[in-house]
Formats: C-alpha cells, structure tokens, sequence
C-alpha cells in the first residue's frame, strides 16, 4: 500500500518549509500593481528532476492521461533554457520534505488552494520542490485548461518562479484576478513569464 498523502502534521511541520502558491484562475484587467517577490533560488544545474505519485488522482482522468498532463505542463518552462526531467513514479507523498521532488495529488486540500507547491531553498538555490493538486475538484473536469494552467503555473513555482504582477500570465494568483474565463486561461507561459524566468537563470551553467 502507498503512503499515505501528505499528513496533516506534516502541513503543518515548521521547518524551513514553505507554501508558494494556492494557484491561479486569473487573466483580464490588470490588478492593484502587487509587487513581484524575489525568487527564492533557483536549479543550480539548470535541472528540475521529479518524481510522479499518482494516488489520489481524479478519477476522470487515466493513470496515462494524468501522467501525460503533467508532463507536458512542465516542459512549457523549457522554453527559459532549462530541463524538466521526469523521473518516473514513487509511493513517496508530495508535501513532505524527505530530499524528492514529488508532484501528486490530494483530495482534501483546502477550498482555496488549486495545487500547492512547498520546497526548501538555501542561498539562492533551490533543493526541494513539491506539487500537489486538488484531485476533488469539480471545475478541472468541466474546464480542462484551468486544471492545465494551474499545473503549469506550479511548475513555474517548482522552478523558482513567484506570483507575477499582472493579470494575463499563467504566473498570476487567481485570488489577485478574480472572475476570470476558464475557457480564456493562458496555457503556456507569457512573455513576461518567460522574461522572469530568463532573467533567474540566464547566468546559471548547466
């Protein structure tokens, strides 16, 4: 039997471990100018290596559909000249900090959190990230692109990337940008997603 998904304690677990996002819904009008946070580090090797757990998925989605959704999002940051390395599946949990990157699924996440991404960072580098969606979700069923653009905009968290300043990014936090289409969301990232990425790893050797 697979472990069981993040434990509530380790929610909780106060040890240099952070949420980065409860992701988006977003686009249309730009919002009260919020200031973009500094990144938190990034891949000193130009890699994101992560492992797949894929308890707890929604069940309207195949185990190969799931696992191909996911993939796909991440290689839309490859984009910024880095690599997203899938690294198979694991029984390991997202949300626990044990040195994996896992991305997985949770079915009781909090009602304003989308997907979550939690990590550890040291100095400007990164050295943990983990993703995890609300598989309980009714609207990533009825809207396909929103579940698609939360996980890309998690993905962008996974890298380094925080909340852009601006409504039209697939970096956006859906509280900042209330009322948007689903059906209108970006799917990949924006210019200016791509410029804030550019920009934290452009001077970083592979």
């Amino acid at each position: 039997m697979t472990r069981t998904f993040i434990a509530k304690a380790a929610m909780r677990a106060a040890f240099a471990v952070f949420a980065l996002c409860a992701a988006c819904a977003m686009p249309l009008a730009a919002y009260a100018q919020r200031e973009e946070q500094p990144s938190p580090g990034a891949w000193t090797d130009k890699v994101f290596r992560w492992q797949y757990n894929p308890s707890n998925k929604p069940a309207w989605l195949s185990d190969d559909q799931a696992r191909q959704l996911l993939v796909d999002a991440s290689k839309e940051w490859e984009t910024c000249g880095l690599r997203m390395e899938y690294a198979g599946e694991t029984n390991r949990a997202s949300g626990v900090m044990d040195g994996a990157n896992v991305v997985g699924w949770r079915p009781d996440l909090p009602s304003n959190q989308r997907g979550v991404t939690m990590g550890r960072s040291r100095a400007g580098q990164l050295i943990e990230r983990d993703i995890t969606f609300a598989s309980a979700r009714a609207e990533f069923e009825r809207y396909p692109t929103l579940l698609r653009k939360v996980i890309v905009h998690e993905f962008g968290h996974a890298i380094g990337l925080t909340h852009s300043a601006t409504c039209n990014d697939v970096m956006t936090l859906a509280a900042d940008c209330p009322r948007a289409d689903p059906l209108k969301l970006p799917q990949t990232p924006t210019p200016h997603d791509l410029e804030r990425c550019h920009a934290l790893y452009r001077d970083r050797k592979p």
